[in-house]
């Protein structure tokens, strides 16, 4: 990945967010049209982005984004399916073996981000790492346009102030650009999610993906590529203290003390641990695009990670972006975007999805987690 070159005074598109949903926008849209692209992004170029579970379905979007052949030689690995201990004290299992598109995959993320950093600097996008989108406004002279300022922080802390014809919002599930604009979010749950990275130095695990109810919310555990595995305690808020604790030795006697997901993990012998806290927001844009602005991904809609569809929805929201930015860029009158309708659509299948799972559980009617999630029942109907 290249280190941020000098901004230009102007650019035809600037895609706030370097995540899936930002680059499959910015390689799509330089594809299509030679409309000059900067991507801005928080991250530094090496940092590790959090997700690594993929539906079999995402071959069929790296194809459209002319990267299928790269990423099936980049050493990702495939999941036959998931097991999971959910509303039931038995195992179940969702195997994927009559998928017609095959197995999912479990990735290595940084060289999945890295992958589509690489297109789309081959496609000349250009990229502002470690910077953050601060504020926009209209052109007081022009209706064409916007202003929009940016700070970036390594090594120095550099303001710049850009014109840009046609914003992306692809800035996660904060949506910071349309913030901007005063529209907010409307979030109908909050959840913590508390990681575990870690290095496997002895055993072998199943290469499904575990997932595992407990008492004050559930855990995922998952093999990754290059002999690295992830767990994941999903909890309210109150619960983060508790995970915190002692070095968060509190989060690993939780996991030791699940049913399932314990005595896979506990046929590894561990090392390297690195622990990640992030906030989760399930949520929708009351509006999710403008004549000259569109915000996709968790920006436009963001979901539970028991949806498990992150990065698929990222690189197909990008997808359909750059097919607005084209109309756009070449004043096609007549090309009429239907995104908005498919978000909300998407979200109230998401909703009825999501009030299925949880509702499979009635174990602990009593835990303060799993009655929270009773409510789900209301707002799907």
């Amino acid at each position: 990945m290249s280190v941020s070159l000098k901004l230009k005074p102007k650019y035809d598109v600037v895609i706030l967010g370097g995540g899936p949903a930002g680059l499959a926008a910015a390689i799509s849209i330089r594809a299509k049209v030679d409309a000059s692209v900067l991507v801005v992004e928080a991250q530094a170029p090496d940092q590790e982005r959090v997700g690594e579970n993929c539906p079999p379905d995402i071959i069929v979007l790296l194809k459209q984004l002319g990267i299928a052949k790269a990423f099936n030689q980049a050493g990702h690995e495939t999941c036959p399916g998931y097991a999971s201990l959910w509303g039931s004290d038995h195992v179940g299992f969702n195997d994927f073996i009559v998928n017609p598109m095959g197995p999912s995959w479990r990735l290595n993320r940084k060289l999945f981000d890295k992958m589509l950093v690489e297109q789309a600097e081959e496609a000349k996008v250009q990229f502002s790492w470690s910077t953050r989108f601060c504020a926009t406004e209209k052109p007081m002279e022009s209706n064409h346009g916007r202003i929009v300022h940016l700070v970036t922080y390594k090594p120095n802390k550099i303001p710049h102030t850009i014109e840009a014809g046609f914003v992306i919002d692809a800035t996660g599930f904060e949506a910071r650009f349309a913030r901007a604009l005063n529209i907010n979010k409307v979030i109908d749950d909050q959840l913590c999610a508390t990681l575990r990275f870690a290095k496997v130095l002895k055993g072998q695990g199943s290469k499904r993906v575990q997932l595992e109810a407990f008492h004050e919310g559930w855990c995922y555990h998952s093999l990754l590529p290059e002999n690295r595995v992830v767990s994941m305690i999903v909890t309210e808020k109150e619960s983060l203290s508790a995970l915190r604790a002692n070095g968060y030795q509190g989060f690993e006697e939780a996991l030791a003390a699940t049913s399932f997901v314990s005595r896979s993990a506990s046929q590894l012998t561990l090392g390297n641990y690195n622990y990640r806290i992030f906030s989760i927001q399930s949520g929708l844009l009351p509006i999710v695009e403008g004549d000259d602005w569109i915000a996709i991904g968790d920006a436009a809609a963001s979901y539970d990670p028991i949806a498990a569809q992150g990065i698929y929805k990222g690189l197909s929201h990008g997808l359909l972006a750059a097919d607005k930015v084209a109309a756009w860029f070449m004043d096609n009158d007549r090309y009429s975007s239907r995104f908005s309708e498919l978000v909300k659509q998407q979200f109230a299948n998401y909703r009825k999805n999501r009030m299925y799972v949880y509702g499979l559980e009635r174990r602990w009617a009593e835990s303060n987690f799993w009655r929270k999630r009773e409510k789900f029942t209301s707002l799907a109907s």
